[in-house]
């Protein structure tokens, strides 16, 4: 058992990964992602880095959380941004990770010298150590992917028996990803259904999975963009007034 550090706050966590895992080498995945291959091939092939996540490198534009990749790649002398958002897991070796993950934390203890006044995102504070460092995102090679990746009615999944089959939108192929990442609760039903899947698989209760996934369909679909509509019509007519 691993005890959580209770001075941390939500994705604090993520720059502590060094400390909750007693392992020499950890494959690290958010709660929200179902696995669907063996992993040797990929730790094999992503082994001889300290740390590393699935992404590529941007030059401007901003992230999920508003990082401003442009502000902070003038201000630690880089000319390219890791970019790893929404990866949903990290692969790291112990003891050569200490070096990342003691700058991740500098990072998030000077968040807003990094990233502005933006909300706190791990992600965001791992792109900026990651380049920092010169560390290389891994390429994708069909390992990584999210629910919105496949074609609309192209995806077969079960992941009681590893099974999971798409073609890609963002290159018309079919793939058979090791992994996807059910981010922002952006399908709480079928991952609700997976999760039913493999609780009954092995024994454990199913209560409240599906009554779960309707509040997170009820936040995602209805409630966030009826207040995002209220939001902008308050605007509107607080110009309007302001007139």
């Amino acid at each position: 058992m691993v005890l959580e550090n209770g001075s941390l706050r939500g994705f604090e966590h993520k720059v502590h990964l060094d400390k909750y895992s007693p392992f020499e080498n950890t494959f690290f995945f958010d709660s929200d992602v179902l696995l669907f291959k063996d992993l040797r091939p990929v730790t094999d092939s992503w082994g001889h880095q300290s740390y590393t996540a699935i992404g590529g490198y941007m030059v401007d534009g901003f992230s999920s959380f508003g990082l401003d990749r442009q502000r902070v790649l003038a201000k630690i002398g880089k000319d390219k941004l890791v970019v790893i958002d929404g990866a949903g897991h990290a692969f790291f070796t112990k003891p050569a990770c200490q070096e990342v993950f003691d700058l991740a934390r500098h990072v998030t203890q000077n968040h807003a010298e990094y990233a502005g006044n933006i909300p706190y995102a791990d992600e965001d504070v791992m792109d900026i150590v990651m380049t920092i460092l010169n560390l290389a995102p891994a390429p994708g090679d069909g390992f990584f992917s999210r629910h919105l990746t496949a074609v609309p009615g192209t995806l077969q999944m079960d992941a009681t028996v590893g099974k999971c089959r798409m073609i890609a939108n963002y290159s018309g192929l079919p793939v058979e990803p090791c992994m996807m990442h059910f981010a922002s609760n952006e399908a709480p039903f079928p991952y609700a259904k997976q999760l039913h899947k493999l609780f009954k698989l092995n024994g454990v209760s199913t209560k409240g999975l599906y009554s779960e996934a309707l509040s997170d369909f009820y936040t995602m679909e209805i409630l966030w963009p009826l207040k995002a509509r209220l939001k902008r019509l308050l605007k509107r007519v607080g110009i309007q007034l302001a007139k």
